[in-house]
């Protein structure tokens, strides 16, 4: 969607938000930014140098669309965003006043309470929303404030309606203001992934990309090849009188076995059909599992078939992730939401008498295998030993015992 911004002001008097929404779709917008686009090397060498200057539309847009179109991304962000919105939550205070335990408990509430207003999403979808900077440069929402400076959700925003190329953070795009308008402060929430201090070059979708392209040209090759030599050729050879009589009946009796490829030829015609050295496809389908393992590796930082994660993909998404990557994962949208949302929420709702809360992802998987590690290091202390095939299925990981076992310390 295209935007266009109200003519209200992202405060009010006291410093309390505006009530509502501070951005409007119109009517034409999906026309104008969500059309299909065909990437070649070519383009994406345009959209990638477009990127470079600033301009991120393109470059957004190609983030959504790998999304949806190709199948080993769609498979791995399913897995990578499950693994972190699978994940129990909760809100802790900033520090030891009772004031700050009350803020903890009502922003908390807010968070679980948000998103029932019809067009708005809840904290639970935002977190799944803002998991996209994972590929694209940004993920951004609106935050949508009700009276009195209480939540009542947000309101995702494509990454293709920011740009950079006049400024270090992201200017809005609006219908009067091609060249961007700054954020309002405490309106929006912009998350972004990694970039090497730019911005505009963060996420992987300057990597995924490739790969994309790399891939769609091995599955075209791979369905011309299966037109080519999957099917039987059917030849009808004549003679002169046929071919000159009854060459159109010919014609039509071999379409009619169906999709098959045939031709009519005369007797004196010579007709040779070479094979190709690749008769199997076995080099289509060689690099279509390499850019799938490659793509699975970049998202997922493992691969996520069980015969070749070790067991870590025979559990939930939680194991099919990185642990470093979701661990990180957390941690980077907790701080988005302390210092984008908790910060203005805490100051309209507490002043200055409460510390910011502060948001915590719960792994309980990892807590778990911690606390039952600590628990086999007991027991060997005190000289009982776990059955190392029970260790190894709750860890996910092959274990085998060693001739000399190295001394524990304590």
């Amino acid at each position: 969607m295209r935007l266009k911004h109200t003519e209200r002001t992202a405060a009010g008097n006291g410093g309390m938000p505006v009530p509502g929404r501070w951005i409007a779709a119109e009517q034409g917008d999906r026309a104008r930014w969500l059309q299909t686009s065909e990437y070649t090397p070519v383009n994406v060498s345009r959209i990638l140098e477009a990127a470079n200057e600033g301009d991120i539309a393109e470059l957004a847009v190609a983030a959504r669309e790998i999304q949806e179109r190709n199948w080993e991304v769609i498979l791995a962000m399913q897995v990578r965003k499950s693994a972190l919105t699978g994940l129990d939550w909760g809100v802790e205070p900033g520090d030891e006043r009772p004031a700050s335990k009350d803020a903890a408990l009502a922003f908390e509430a807010a968070l679980k309470g948000s998103g029932c207003e019809s067009g708005l999403v809840s904290f639970h979808e935002l977190a799944d929303h803002l998991m996209d900077a994972v590929i694209a440069p940004l993920s951004a929402a609106e935050i949508v404030w009700d009276a009195g400076g209480s939540l009542a959700g947000f309101r995702p925003v494509g990454a293709w309606h920011f740009t950079f190329r006049n400024s270090e953070t992201p200017l809005l795009v609006t219908d009067d203001n091609y060249a961007g308008v700054p954020l309002p402060p405490a309106k929006f929430i912009v998350h972004t992934h990694g970039g090497a201090g730019d911005p505009a070059r963060a996420g992987l979708i300057r990597t995924l990309i490739w790969l994309h392209v790399f891939q769609n040209y091995p599955v075209k090759d791979l369905v011309s090849f299966v037109e080519r030599y999957g099917m039987p050729f059917v030849v009808a050879k004549v003679d002169r009188s046929a071919w000159e009589n009854e060459r159109g009946v010919m014609r039509n009796l071999i379409r009619s076995f169906g999709p098959n490829g045939g031709g009519v030829f005369t007797k004196s015609t010579e007709l040779e059909l070479l094979q190709a050295t690749n008769a199997g496809g076995d080099v289509y389908f060689k690099l279509l599992e390499y850019t799938s393992k490659a793509i699975t590796k970049v998202i997922l930082g493992q691969l996520a078939s069980s015969s070749e994660s070790g067991g870590l993909s025979g559990g939930d998404a939680q194991s099919r992730v990185r642990g470093d990557l979701l661990e990180a994962d957390a941690r980077a949208i907790e701080s988005t939401i302390r210092s984008q949302l908790a910060v203005p929420w805490t100051k309209f709702n507490f002043g200055d008498a409460a510390a910011v809360p502060v948001l915590r992802f719960r792994n309980s998987a990892q807590e778990d295998r911690a606390v039952f590690a600590d628990i086999v290091e007991t027991l060997h202390r005190a000289g009982l030993d776990a059955d190392p095939e029970e260790i190894s299925a709750r860890f996910g990981i092959s274990l085998k015992r060693t001739e000399t076992a190295p001394e524990v310390r304590p």
